[in-house]
Parts: structure tokens; sequence; C-alpha cells
């Protein structure tokens, strides 16, 4: 599949990278994800590109058929400013994924990302939005009102939004000492393994291990029609 995605709100602490790693890339085989944020601001030694750097970034994203680009909040004004130097550079991705979260601010955001788009051309079936951090026990109307109230975001949004509900599966991952991709891509027969095992210890690391991977099972089920919603 062919296909450039660019993950961007105008907010942090949306969920941008967490639904690139978990909604986006296990769902598009061979995807790879170009992080564009402030060097090593988050003290990590994975490579990153700044907003600065639009021209590389723009190379970079035919390296492969289906690249995801991550695009922290501390760097997409400098992003739209070069995306819209670039001239007709826009066209170059395919589509705009907004995550939208319930705090008032977010959601302000959101909308003032999406008006961003439609201003530099974007056309709306380019824009995408997923209402992230969503909690079961209440309506998406109760939760992203002011998101809602813009009538624009509300088309674009659509009748069947792409959700992605609040989970403890990181809670438990931090807790474990697990990471999201090793625990997915984890394919061994967990049962078995347990009932073979030698020791307490290594019984209770497996059982534990089986318990995360249980509860990743029902976020995938939820991420899977999420992903389907979106529609790309």
């Amino acid at each position: 599949m062919y296909m450039k995605i660019a993950v961007l709100n105008h907010s942090g602490n949306v969920g941008k990278t967490t639904l690139c790693e978990t909604l986006l890339q296990p769902r598009l085989d061979g995807s790879e994800i170009i992080r564009v944020e402030t060097i090593n601001s988050d003290g990590s030694n994975e490579e990153k590109l700044s907003a600065k750097q639009y021209d590389e970034i723009i190379k970079r994203i035919d390296d492969v058929d289906c690249t995801i680009i991550d695009i922290g909040s501390s760097n997409i004004e400098n992003f739209l400013v070069q995306m819209n130097e670039y001239q007709g550079s826009h066209d170059l991705i395919d589509f705009f994924l907004v995550p939208v979260t319930t705090q008032d601010k977010q959601q302000r955001d959101s909308i003032a990302t999406i008006n961003n788009l439609l201003d530099m051309g974007v056309e709306e079936d380019r824009i995408k939005v997923v209402y992230n951090f969503t909690e079961k026990d209440a309506g998406i109307e109760e939760q992203f009102a002011i998101f809602l109230s813009d009538k624009t975001s509300k088309k674009i949004a659509g009748n069947s939004p792409a959700i992605v509900y609040n989970n403890n599966i990181f809670n438990l991952l931090h807790k474990s000492g697990l990471k999201y991709k090793e625990v997915y891509e984890d394919q061994r027969d967990l049962r078995s393994l347990i009932r073979s095992a030698e020791s307490n210890e290594a019984r209770q690391e497996l059982s534990n291990l089986r318990a995360v991977k249980m509860l990743m099972n029902g976020f995938n089920s939820d991420l899977d029609i999420a992903f389907e919603n979106l529609k790309f």
C-alpha cells in the first residue's frame, strides 16, 4: 500500500506518538515512522528531524511505500509554515490525522489545526479525526462538545467516528517493564510455557505477560474498529 499520513495537532498530550505506534503502524504493512520533533527533546537516541529540515522530510517520505509522519507539537507551527512555503507539498501527503482529546484546550486546538489545513488547501476528505483517550461510560457528544460545536470539524469526524478508548494497558506495560511492540509481536503459546515452567519465578513472569497480552488483545480489537472507521 502506497500511503503517506501526517499525524498532527497544535496541542501536546493528545497521544500522537502512541497512535502512530499502536493504531497505524501495526495495520500498515512495512510502514515506517518519521518523527518530527525538537532533536533529543525526549532524551531518547531515536532519530528525529526538525521541521526546519522540511526538505529532508519530503525526501524521506519516499524511502518506503507507507510513511507515517509524527509531528510533535513543538514543531507543528514551523512544519505548517514550511509546508506552505514548499508550494503544493501538502499534496505529497495523502491524509492528515488529527487526534482530539476531551480537554477543552485540546478540543479548541484540534479545531484550529483542521482550519489551518483547510486554509492551506487540504481537502476535507483528506483530513481524518480520531477521538483519543475516550471514556466508554459517556457519549461522544458529551465528551467532545466543544469540538463538535464546530460544524466543519463535526462533518469531517463523520457519523462513524474513529474512537480510541482509555485503557490500562500502558500503565500495566510500564509497571511490568514491557514494551508494547514486543508484547504485540509475541506469538508464543504462553499457556503451554506456563505449564512447563521450571520455577515459580518463571511461571509468574509468563503469567504476568499473559495478563498483559490478554488486555492488549482487547485493546487491539477496539483499535481494529477505529482503523476501519478512518477509511484510509
